[in-house]
């Protein structure tokens, strides 16, 4: 997968790392994801939402979420699916990730997968090498 954004995380920081996946866009997700760092991520959502591929978005690593963070989300499952491609957001179980989108019910709209493999089964996609 090649780097899209990386930087070492401090405290308040979002890493992104992003790059094809088959015939898939992977968006990884470590740190912060909070008003902050919105912008960053919505720029790198644009990005992939102009290649026309699906794309997965891995939330396993952060370790909070803000209210943008869901906005961002919803907007891009609205842009993908008014391009007719998929967003699935892959949670791992991520209480930070999980609980805000429970609680708004932002879960009910959203394609959601517990595993980067769940998600590229859902979109039929390739499964990724698990060394790496």
């Amino acid at each position: 997968m090649s780097e899209t954004t990386e930087r070492s995380l401090r405290p308040g920081d979002l890493a992104i790392r992003c790059g094809p996946l088959g015939s898939l866009v992977l968006v990884r997700l470590s740190g912060a994801l909070d008003l902050a760092t919105a912008d960053d991520l919505a720029d790198v959502l644009n990005t992939q939402l102009r290649t026309g591929r699906d794309i997965v978005l891995d939330c396993t690593g952060l370790d909070f979420m803000a209210v943008i963070g869901m906005s961002l989300m919803l907007d891009t499952h609205r842009a993908t699916t008014a391009r007719h491609r998929k967003l699935i957001v892959v949670t791992g179980g991520n209480r930070a990730v999980l609980r805000p989108l429970r609680v708004t019910r932002v879960d009910a709209m959203l394609r959601l997968a517990t595993t980067v493999d769940d998600a590229c089964s859902q979109l039929g996609g390739l499964i990724p090498d698990p060394r790496g």
